[in-house]
């Protein structure tokens, strides 16, 4: 997939960016075309540069289509086995966000908000939900136009295995 200035996009573990531009830099004898990302959370001053063609592979991808966030939002009130040993599920949910994938991040947020309920988390977990609930969040309401806390409703109502209400159209 190809983006072009102006599109919006998700790079992994910050969220949404704009494509500020696509420039060509010397590499070793070769010459490499980038994306420069400008995260929209963050300052200006913020640049990102992926080379075109790891894009993918890096996990830049593009935003979640607005029909796509009810099956999203099921996913998440499906019930999920959690690993016990903390190290591999810590270790585990970091490579999940990592990847860019929504459905990646979900899962994280998932198993995060599954343990939560039977015991406190760790610090290291508490930081990875809210990151996985940042970024889901942020995303849809981007997408949806929605504020952020109709958005963590929603979330929350999914988790909770309760019934969403439609999305505007």
């Amino acid at each position: 997939m190809t983006f072009r200035e102006g599109n919006k996009v998700i790079y992994p573990r910050l969220g949404i960016c704009r494509v500020a531009g696509i420039v060509e830099h010397a590499v070793a004898d070769a010459s490499v075309r980038l994306y420069q990302l400008k995260p929209l959370d963050s300052l200006d001053t913020t640049t990102i540069l992926v080379p075109v063609a790891k894009a993918a592979e890096v996990g830049v991808r593009k935003l979640i289509d607005k029909a796509d966030i009810p099956k999203l939002l099921k996913f998440l009130g499906k019930d999920i086995e959690v690993a016990s040993d903390h190290r591999k599920r810590n270790a585990r949910n970091a490579e999940r966000i990592a990847t860019g994938e929504i459905y990646e991040v979900a899962d994280s947020l998932k198993t995060m908000s599954k343990l939560s309920k039977g015991k406190t988390l760790s610090p290291e977990e508490q930081q990875t939900m809210a990151r996985a609930r940042s970024l889901i969040i942020k995303e849809i309401a981007h997408v949806t136009k929605l504020t952020e806390e109709d958005v963590e409703e929603m979330i929350d109502g999914a988790l909770a295995g309760k019934k969403t209400r439609k999305l505007a159209a």
